[in-house]
């Protein structure tokens, strides 16, 4: 006989979530102020306190994330204690350990606050004027999407992916694939060259080479990725041109002095996320910061240039605000898995484990680097396949392997994990780019990953090696 409580269950209200939700905002956006802070005041002092706050962080935001994020998290994190204890690692090393992706998250939280611009400057109204003529043709929509999303995604990170769906609804065209796939592989091209993305800030400081060295180099990869994707969606466009054709209706036409208007304001655009990134470089080259330092600074004080001078204060304080209590809570599943991903890769160090791998890659491959070239690039996407997002493989790869002891130059390993985690977010079900486009266009993740893209990917996997190896880096 089982006896119920008199006493009645609190549920959580809406208010109670949300206030929960800024609190979570308040205290993840901690990690931004300490890398600015370890940045100004580097010390062994400052970087204990650093890390104290990125274990704290841990600690109290992982009960709160749910799925699969949590329980790659918690295997992690085990792991890399259960490492970190049985090769008694000194509290220095613990602490060290925990700091390995802070430079990731402080491009996470701060590189959104560049899209505050774009959303306050009625551009994504001057784009659907512009592009509406064109948007019903499939090819050009395929195209043009493709191009749009990896051009803003290239500052804009994946916020470039809500703006171009919106852009899309502009078009009757309504097949999910095609505007998966356009949208999909146009972002995932821009973290083969971006400065803006954490892949590229992971790969940058752990190999201690500059953004200018390799950029060209990825640059390559996005054109052949490019060819690739429309390639292989050939058959999709042609099927919506078909579709296209048997579907009547009448055009808008858009007032001539309006749509003047708005190619102005398209060009402002441009000009834009153009200042932006010639800001930080020019900042790189005539200082010693960092490019993730720069990055950061930068997007945090441009917003606040612009919206000041274009008269948008008012905007600029409620995307701040938005940010804040809405969008960092929103990523607080990455924003863990980062960190223990880190943390697990500093317990690798420690063990000393990356000695064994290295050993193994030279008596398997020896001098035969496209073969390793294959092997990383397989390694990466199949993780991503079953479920495990790409930072945890590439950040381990990034800060336990020194290339040139497996005969590769850091150039080239850097341009290889990035192409590798660039080709592995179509395909991962974990990526946030996957969830959002499944979560838009009301289709199954498997679907927008997996069953859309795997093909995708693979070819891309077989051209990495021969790409690298015409390059001779």
């Amino acid at each position: 006989m089982s006896v119920q409580s008199s006493v009645p269950v609190e549920k959580a209200t809406p208010a109670s979530t949300a206030n929960a939700e800024k609190w979570q905002g308040r205290i993840i956006s901690l990690l931004a102020i300490s890398y600015l802070l370890l940045q100004i005041y580097p010390g062994q002092e400052m970087e204990a306190v650093v890390s104290v706050i990125i274990l704290g962080v841990i600690v109290w935001v992982m009960p709160r994330i749910r799925g699969s994020t949590l329980t790659i998290s918690t295997v992690l994190l085990l792991l890399a204690v259960g490492l970190m204890v049985y090769y008694e690692a000194s509290v220095q090393e613990w602490l060290q350990a925990a700091r390995v992706n802070l430079t990731l998250i402080a491009l996470f939280l701060f590189v959104p606050l560049l899209g505050i611009p774009v959303r306050t400057g009625g551009y994504v109204e001057a784009l659907k004027i512009v592009l509406a003529r064109s948007m019903n043709e499939p090819r050009f929509f395929y195209i043009g999407s493709k191009l749009l999303t990896h051009m803003l995604g290239v500052v804009l990170n994946i916020g470039a992916v809500s703006i171009v769906y919106q852009l899309t609804k502009a078009s009757n065209i309504t097949s999910s694939r095609l505007i998966a796939n356009a949208l999909n592989r146009g972002f995932v091209t821009s973290i083969y060259w971006s400065p803006y993305f954490s892949a590229m800030a992971l790969i940058l400081s752990q190999l201690h080479i500059t953004w200018s060295s390799i950029v060209l180099y990825s640059l390559g990869l996005v054109f052949i990725s490019t060819v690739v994707s429309i390639g292989l969606d050939h058959s999709v466009i042609r099927s919506n041109e078909q579709e296209q054709k048997h579907r009547e209706g009448i055009r808008e036409t858009t007032d001539p002095i309006h749509l003047q208007k708005a190619k102005r304001k398209v060009i402002e655009l441009f000009i834009l996320l153009t200042l932006i990134m010639g800001l930080v470089l020019f900042v790189e080259r005539m200082t010693s910061y960092s490019m993730v330092l720069i990055i950061c600074l930068v997007s945090l004080i441009f917003p606040l240039l612009w919206c000041g001078f274009s008269g948008k204060a008012a905007p600029l304080i409620e995307q701040l605000q938005q940010h804040l209590d809405v969008g960092i809570p929103r990523m607080k599943k990455e924003i863990v898995l980062f960190l223990i991903a880190g943390f697990f890769s500093g317990a690798i160090v420690q063990a000393e484990l990356s000695g064994y791998l290295i050993e193994a890659m030279n008596a398997v491959f020896g001098s035969f680097t496209m073969g390793i070239a294959f092997f990383f690039s397989l390694l990466i996407v199949l993780t991503a396949v079953v479920g495990l997002h790409p930072i945890v493989v590439v950040t381990i790869l990034a800060t336990s392997i020194d290339p040139r002891l497996i005969g590769l130059s850091p150039e080239y390993f850097a341009v290889l994990l990035l192409a590798s985690w660039g080709i592995s977010n179509t395909v991962s079900p974990a990526t946030a780019v996957n969830n959002l486009l499944s979560h838009l266009l009301k289709e199954n993740v498997l679907d927008v990953s997996i069953r859309w893209n795997l093909k995708y990917a693979l070819i891309m996997l077989m051209f990495i090696p021969f790409y690298l190896w015409a390059l001779n880096i």
